[in-house]
This record gives structure tokens, C-alpha cells and sequence, in this order.
């Protein structure tokens, strides 16, 4: 009996060594864990981008490039923890974006291609980072007519000197017109508008939004030519970069990071505004959009709204730029402008 204790106490001691030995294995394998999960959590601390917080403007002119925007401007995306922005007003005029540019008050400006070309020359620290804005120019006539029926004839048209006129000459001279018709100059499409309404010029050169409320109001609104599609069946490019998306050079140089998800949400509300109309005419009006709903879902498909990089729009750009350079070389500041004036992702 004492035997049989003796033994039974030495294997209930072996067994009781053996759960200590088991209860510090797990303890030592729970404090390496939990050891390791901090060291994992200092390095995610470390290696995590800590940004610098940045706030700043963004400029868009009404008409086409505001309902490019809308979508972006009524939901206000957010590009990162660290950014905050706004958008001004929609503006009205060339004047109040150069006011932008020279100043510096707004970092993010959508603005005619040329203009920012002009003030690139000026040294005014912006970059190219996008095209919106793929043209929205057309020919109408009181009458059904061709390219054939134009020689004789008087067009009004508007913006002398300007991409409308500039758009104008090239496409008639590149078709053997430029001699041997009128040009007509109104000082604004609003003024062509109310004159070919009310019945006072057979043909005028428009653009949108102001074609599609002609049609709203005159059954004889015919479009004789549609100068986006001749310029890519003359030039061999898809239109001429309108308007543009430009960034402060030091929000890109010190703020890279926001440059990315900017373009992303730049390039859905464009996205936004033709898949989606009647949805973006609502936002553009709540925006700030001075212009009837249905003018707005009737004249999208015609404002020609599309979303391209520097990169891939470098050379319909240079095409343009040089057009406008061989018409008058002041419309884009003097010169052709070098890389440096477009923004390309590392």
C-alpha cells in the first residue's frame, strides 16, 4: 500500500510539473504575441505616410466646365484626411480667372487652355493636369445648308481674336472658304443668340448652352457644321482642348499625394455629367448654375464634357496651341510653351 502511495504521488508530481511547464510555455508564447503585436503596431506607425494638412481654393467658370464639375462641387469628395478645400462660386469671364492665376488665391483652376498657356509665359506657377472641355462650337443656318453653300454668304459670329473666331478661319481656310465669305464680329454669344432669334442674321457661329435654347425657341435652327468634328477630320486629333484643369506648383510639389484622388474625383463627376444628366442639371442648379434645367440635360451631349490627362492630351494640345500661335501668337503668350508647362504622374 505504502508502495503503491509512493507511486501515485511521484506521478500526480510529474503530471503537476508537467501542467506548470505547459501553463509557462503558453504564458511565455501569450507575452511573445503580445510582445510582437506592439512591435507590428510601432512599425505600421512609423511607415504610415504622415501628411502635412493643406487647405486651399478651387475656381470653375459657369457655362460647360460647371457642369463638368457639378457632380464634384455638390458632393465634395474627399482627397484625404489631412485636406480641406472649397469651391468658389461658379465666375463669369476670363478677367476674374486671371485675377486667380496672378494671385494665387484660388490653387485649383478650370480655365480656357490658351488662357493658362498665355500666363505660363508670364511665369505664373500653374501646370496642365487635365482637359474637361473638348470644344462646343457649331455653324447654324436659318435653312438647311453644306460646306459647299457657304461661299457668297455672311457669318455672324463672335469672340474676334478669341478661340471661337480663331476655330472659325482655320477650319473655312483649311476647306478654301476663309476669301470668299463675310465675317460678321457680335462682342458675345448671347448677343449672336438673340440676333439669329429674332430673325436678323441667316448664319452664326454658337456654342453651347446657347444652341440648345435657340432650339427651345426656333424650329429653323439648323447645324450646318460641327467644327469639333471637322477639327479632328482636318488635324487628325479627337477636338481641341477647350478647357483645362490647372494646379498650383506648390500644392503639387509639396502636396503630391492629393494630386491623385483630386484627378479621380475630377474624372468622375465628368464621368458624372454624361452618364448621369439629369441628375448633374439638378446638382448644377443647387451649385450655383444659373441655367434652366432642361437647357442643361439638352445641351451636355454637345458640350463635348471628357476627361483627359496631360499625358494623353499632350498632343491635342500642342495642335491647338500651335493653330492659335500660327493665327496670333499672343493668344497664347508668344511662344509655344515647353514641357514644363504640363503635369505628368510620376
Amino acid at each position: 500500500m505504502k508502495k503503491f502511495l509512493a507511486i501515485f504521488l511521484l506521478l500526480f508530481g510529474i503530471v503537476g510539473c508537467a501542467n506548470q511547464t505547459v501553463d509557462e510555455n503558453k504564458k511565455d508564447e501569450t507575452k511573445e504575441k503580445v510582445e510582437q503585436q506592439t512591435e507590428n503596431e510601432e512599425q505600421n506607425i512609423e511607415t504610415t505616410p504622415q501628411f502635412e494638412n493643406v487647405s486651399f481654393d478651387m475656381l470653375v467658370p459657369s457655362g460647360s466646365t460647371a457642369m463638368a464639375m457639378a457632380h464634384f462641387k455638390a458632393t465634395a469628395p474627399s482627397l484625404g484626411d489631412h485636406v480641406e478645400y472649397t469651391v468658389s462660386p461658379y465666375t463669369q469671364g476670363s478677367d476674374a480667372l486671371a485675377a486667380a492665376f496672378t494671385s494665387g488665391s484660388s490653387q485649383v483652376i478650370v480655365a480656357p487652355t490658351n488662357l493658362g498657356a498665355t500666363l505660363y509665359q508670364k511665369e505664373v506657377p500653374y501646370q496642365l493636369v487635365a482637359t474637361l472641355v473638348w470644344g462646343n462650337l457649331y455653324l447654324i443656318s436659318q435653312e438647311e445648308l453644306n460646306f459647299d453653300d457657304l461661299a457668297g454668304k455672311k457669318i455672324t459670329a463672335f469672340g474676334q481674336g478669341s478661340t471661337p473666331d480663331i476655330v472659325l478661319q482655320c477650319i473655312l481656310k483649311e476647306k478654301g472658304l476663309l476669301d470668299s465669305v463675310e465675317i460678321e464680329y457680335l462682342p458675345s454669344v448671347a448677343d449672336v443668340q438673340s440676333m439669329f432669334a429674332a430673325g436678323e442674321t441667316d448664319l452664326a457661329v454658337i456654342a453651347e448652352p446657347s444652341l440648345s435654347v435657340l432650339k427651345t425657341k426656333s424650329e429653323n435652327v439648323n447645324v450646318v457644321v460641327d467644327f469639333q468634328q471637322q477639327w479632328e477630320e482636318i488635324y487628325g486629333v479627337s477636338s481641341y482642348p477647350q478647357a483645362s484643369l490647372f494646379v498650383h506648383k506648390d500644392l503639387i510639389e509639396n502636396h503630391q499625394e492629393v494630386i491623385e484622388p483630386l484627378l479621380a474625383q475630377v474624372e468622375a463627376s465628368v464621368s458624372f455629367a454624361n452618364e448621369s444628366t439629369d441628375e448633374m442639371a439638378k446638382e448644377a442648379i443647387q451649385t450655383g448654375l444659373e441655367m434652366p434645367e432642361n437647357i442643361i440635360v439638352q445641351s451636355t451631349p454637345q458640350s463635348n464634357l471628357r476627361f483627359k490627362t496631360a499625358a494623353d492630351s499632350k498632343k491635342e494640345i500642342e495642335v491647338y496651341l500651335k493653330k492659335l500661335f500660327e493665327f496670333n501668337p499672343a493668344t497664347i503668350g508668344g511662344s509655344m510653351p515647353d514641357d514644363d508647362f504640363y503635369y505628368f504622374a510620376n
